[in-house]
């Protein structure tokens, strides 16, 4: 299986026969360690090639804030890095919140302050969501995600990640390393476990509907451990 370090490394080889010479690479995952060490190895064998930060599909805030801090000082510290991008679950009006977190995050760098640490962030519960984009068909699924964290609060120890997407584009894609996924239609949420879907619910249905799912592997893992 190729590796995101060793596909991007084939991209810019290939851009280099076709001369191109002004282009930068971006290497995101959700995890902040796995950008990281992406991020890391690939500057090794490309130090020539700009590289554009960011934790991608990082959630809502705090916890958002929190995931984006801890691989970007890493790396900021390192030197590594041209560009940066925090990207926040939230509605258009506070769009600004994500340029604000990135201005903070790289004053603090520069003054020697680091607040992200791998063990700030949740070593429980993780929920991933995305920011939004032109593909989303409504804003419903930034309350849905702020539902979802608050109706999951009771699992904060249980090591299961969620994800929230807010289109039927990449959802489906987006969510298959998830335990539970959700991605959103105009009138209902698509819901799988794993990659088992489990079906089309409507916004009022989903909540309960992925608590039974939540319970249920709950229940399942602590049965394996018994």
């Amino acid at each position: 299986m190729v590796s995101l370090k060793g596909v991007a490394k084939q991209a810019c080889e290939l851009l280099d026969k076709l001369g191109f010479t002004r282009y930068c690479v971006s290497l995101k995952d959700s995890n902040p360690a796995t950008v990281i060490e992406l991020n890391r190895q690939f500057v090794l064998e490309r130090p020539d090639v700009p590289l554009h930060l960011g934790v991608t599909e990082a959630g809502m805030p705090p916890e958002g804030i929190v995931k984006t801090r801890i691989a970007l000082e890493e790396l900021l510290r390192r030197g590594i890095g041209d560009t940066i991008r925090v990207s926040l679950t939230v509605p258009a009006a506070r769009k600004h919140e994500e340029i604000e977190s990135g201005r903070q995050i790289l004053a603090d760098v520069a003054a020697g302050v680091f607040h992200g640490t791998e063990d700030s962030a949740s070593r429980g519960l993780n929920i991933i969501s995305c920011p939004g984009c032109s593909r989303v068909e409504n804003d419903a699924f930034i309350e849905l995600a702020r539902q979802v964290r608050e109706a999951t609060r009771y699992a904060a120890e249980e090591p299961i990640t969620i994800a929230v997407m807010g289109c039927r584009v990449n959802g489906p894609g987006e969510t298959d390393d998830a335990d539970l996924g959700l991605w959103c239609g105009p009138n209902f949420v698509n819901l799988k476990r794993g990659s088992t879907p489990l079906g089309a619910f409507s916004y009022e249905e989903i909540i309960p509907r992925l608590k039974e799912e939540l319970d249920a592997l709950i229940a399942a893992r602590r049965a394996r451990t018994v």
